[in-house]
């Protein structure tokens, strides 16, 4: 393959992902299944390759081809997982839908494809949530959270503690200062935060692991169905706020009361705290990502947000000594 072919994001391995090869990845995947078309959406992110295939029947299958190896392996998880939360859904443990894999497909990462009934709903841009939407992606996010550990163990999947938590983010940031320049404040600012103990003082939760809007799939004011769990472990309920944290300031705080009013629980309270730094943090496991995938756009992009952000604390002495984002979950 040449250069061009392995940065072309239409490429997986030596093949160009088409809405007619998902339908081949379907065919393929599906015993008796005769494709007749494919159908909207056909989305494409940096991990995935999805798309919708109708069949003689009528019926639609979604084909989701992860576009590279760490892809792959989100994939399986999220399969993995799939029928331990169908038997929350079964228990009424669970208020919405998730995916029902039908079958695999190999691809030429080295991972497969997966098929499975299009699920109900359509996805809604968190920048265009009402208040009770935020309300109900509040309830969903607690609904998650509530669920037992034993699901993530029965699966073979990561579960931290507080303590380990903490001490896995000082790891990760220590293996990206051996491969690459961290600039010194930022270094500084994050080690101060990950060596105060305090601040990692939290319940573990079953945690999302990919709180995107893509993977809420909406029916009026209810969400349907929800995707994405190929993150998924016990760790630290802030993590599946980090992508929440730029919505408007009313928003967000609608989707913080009725999240603990599903839990009958309220965030700790350096909860808030946490999300911001994990927030910046993951420009770090990112740069990282890059790095593993010799992907040299998401390396610069990396490097680019981590000089960005060393310039607005080198211009803000108050933030240049540690995280000066304690954050009051009840008023902030």
């Amino acid at each position: 393959m040449d250069s061009r072919e392995r940065s072309d994001p239409s490429y997986v391995g030596w093949v160009k992902i088409s809405p007619q090869y998902l339908a081949a990845l379907a065919v393929g995947a599906i015993s008796g299944l005769n494709a007749v078309g494919t159908r909207a959406p056909f989305n494409e992110t940096d991990d995935f390759v999805t798309g919708c295939v109708l069949d003689s029947r009528g019926r639609r299958w979604i084909v989701k081809c992860p576009k590279h190896s760490t892809a792959a392996t989100a994939l399986e998880t999220e399969a993995g997982l799939a029928p331990l939360l169908l038997d929350q859904l079964r228990r009424g443990e669970l208020p919405f839908d998730v995916i029902r894999p039908a079958g695999f497909s190999p691809v030429p990462t080295g991972g497969r494809a997966m098929v499975y009934p299009e699920p109900f709903g359509t996805s809604i841009s968190f920048d265009d949530l009402s208040g009770e939407d935020a309300r109900e992606l509040g309830r969903t996010i607690a609904a998650i959270h509530l669920l037992p550990h034993g699901i993530i163990r029965h699966a073979g999947l990561p579960s931290y503690t507080a303590e380990e938590y903490r001490r896995r983010h000082l790891a990760e940031l220590h293996d990206a200062e051996q491969v690459s320049h961290i600039p010194n404040v930022l270094r500084r600012r994050w080690e101060e935060a990950l060596e105060n103990t305090t601040l990692w003082d939290f319940d573990p939760v079953m945690v999302h692991g990919n709180i995107d809007s893509e993977n809420f799939l909406w029916q009026g004011t209810e969400i349907a169905s929800v995707q994405g769990f190929g993150e998924a472990h016990v760790g630290d309920p802030a993590t599946d706020l980090v992508n929440l944290l730029e919505l408007d300031e009313d928003i967000l705080d609608a989707l913080i009361e009725s999240y603990q009013n599903t839990r009958s629980k309220h965030l700790d309270e350096h909860c808030l705290t946490r999300a911001y730094l994990i927030n910046e943090l993951n420009i770090v496991r990112w740069l990282q990502h890059g790095i593993r995938t010799s992907n040299a756009d998401i390396k610069r992009d990396a490097l680019e947000m981590l000089s960005e952000l060393a310039d607005s604390v080198d211009a803000d002495p108050t933030l240049s000594s540690g995280p000066a984002w304690d954050v009051d979950p009840s008023g902030r």
